[in-house]
């Protein structure tokens, strides 16, 4: 195959990472179409960064870099990932974002130390078991992809703060609640729930919960425990009435209820006293409790649902 100019480019990087014994290589926007088989020699590489060409495939002469610490391989044509994987095992972060993976390989169990996953934008309909041994993560992006359903394996990354599930086609999620405890930020949205389980009352910590664009009707009780919730974005559902346990989430500085079918709201709202953004449009409401006027931290306030005196209906 003719060498192109990204090639020649490739290579001559290559070798002065070899001469210079460097830890950084940038192969990025070269319009590769395969990695060079030189790439091996590169034992000290802690940072390579491959992403933005067409790659489809990676040689197995990855396994030499195993000192690798950050892995972006993000917007390439990868299809699968190589065995070979399995000896990146000081690996922190990898960016598999914006490929064609349809499955991931249970390889990926070696890279216990990751702490950053991304795997958005891709085409998985499933998550092997061995995602279980990656006990390290602190991120894992799945948006954008087209998983039915999700492994109990989750629950076993126990430092997971961040878990981006947006843009799939989940239905339902499991009873027990099947997500690790420490998460701080969930994201759920575009995806066709409609209701949540009992079980997201384990979700103590908290701080976001993306739920916009679902089918729900309703929220459950066990939503009273989510006690750490700054925002919650609820917009694009087929909400028709509120809880009374949302007063619990006395913590909560945004709060998105936009084009639902509510009707009113409980007068326990007034417990949010540090609700700072209230997003309304596109409801059924003919009237807002006048308790909402207490919430003097608003800031952003729908034109026709407040006044200064106090409440009126929107317009």
């Amino acid at each position: 195959m003719l060498e192109t100019e990204g090639d020649r480019e490739a290579r001559q990087r290559i070798e002065q990472a070899q001469q210079e014994g460097a830890i950084t290589l940038d192969l990025s926007n070269l319009k590769l179409t395969e990695l060079p088989e030189a790439i091996a020699s590169l034992t000290r590489l802690q940072r390579l960064d491959i992403s933005y060409n067409q790659l489809r495939e990676l040689p197995k002469s990855i396994a030499s870099l195993t000192q690798l610490h950050l892995l972006n391989l993000s917007h390439n044509l990868l299809r699968s990932l190589p065995e070979a994987i399995s000896s990146l095992t000081q690996l922190r972060q990898l960016y598999l974002n914006n490929n064609k993976l349809t499955e991931l390989p249970e390889a990926i169990a070696s890279l216990t130390q990751l702490k950053w996953l991304n795997l958005s934008t891709n085409q998985l309909r499933s998550l092997p078991e061995a995602i279980a041994s990656l006990t390290q993560l602190h991120l894992l992006n799945l948006s954008h992809n087209q998983l039915r359903s999700l492994p109990e394996a989750l629950a076993s990354l126990t430092q997971l703060q961040k878990l981006y599930l947006s843009d799939n086609q989940l239905t339902e999620l499991p009873q027990a609640l099947a997500f690790p405890t420490e998460l701080r930020w969930l994201n759920l949205s575009t995806n066709q729930l409609r209701e949540l389980p009992e079980g997201i009352a384990s979700l103590t910590q908290l701080h976001l919960l993306n739920l916009s664009h679902n089918l729900l009707r309703s929220l459950p009780e066990s939503i009273a425990s989510l006690t750490q919730l700054q925002e919650l974005n609820l917009s694009n559902n087929q909400l028709r009435e509120l809880p009374e346990a949302i007063a619990s989430l006395t913590q909560l500085r945004v709060l998105n209820l936009d084009n639902n079918l509510l009707r009113s709201l409980p007068e326990s709202i007034a417990s949010l006293t540090q609700l700072q953004e209230l997003n309304l449009d596109n409801n059924q409401l003919r009237e807002l409790p006048e308790a909402i006027a207490s919430l003097t931290q608003l800031q952003e306030q729908k034109p026709g649902f407040l006044t200064k005196s106090g409440v009126k209906m929107p317009e």
